[in-house]
């Protein structure tokens, strides 16, 4: 079984913060998945979304297998800075 994750990182602005990177990873019993980046961009003023990007993470079927737990972090900004 795998999982699959997507990020994006809009650009917009979201309770009075910019969104500007959206990073995920998994973790299960020790292993721990690569770090997935999206990052939006700035140029000739203005900020741009980024593309989607895409990771999974294989995952046991055994029922006594440690729980797999999916982690996001994201990256804001002061809109007006």
């Amino acid at each position: 079984m795998s999982y699959i994750g997507y990020a994006k990182a809009g650009a917009n602005v979201y309770n009075g913060q910019r969104i500007v990177r959206v990073c995920f990873w998994w973790t299960q019993a020790g292993r721990r998945s690569a770090t997935t980046r999206a990052n939006a961009t700035f140029s000739g003023g203005s900020w741009y979304a980024s593309g989607e990007v895409r990771s999974t993470f294989n995952d046991s079927l055994d029922t006594y297998a440690p729980q797999t737990v999916f982690n996001i972090q994201t990256s804001r900004i002061d809109p007006r800075g």
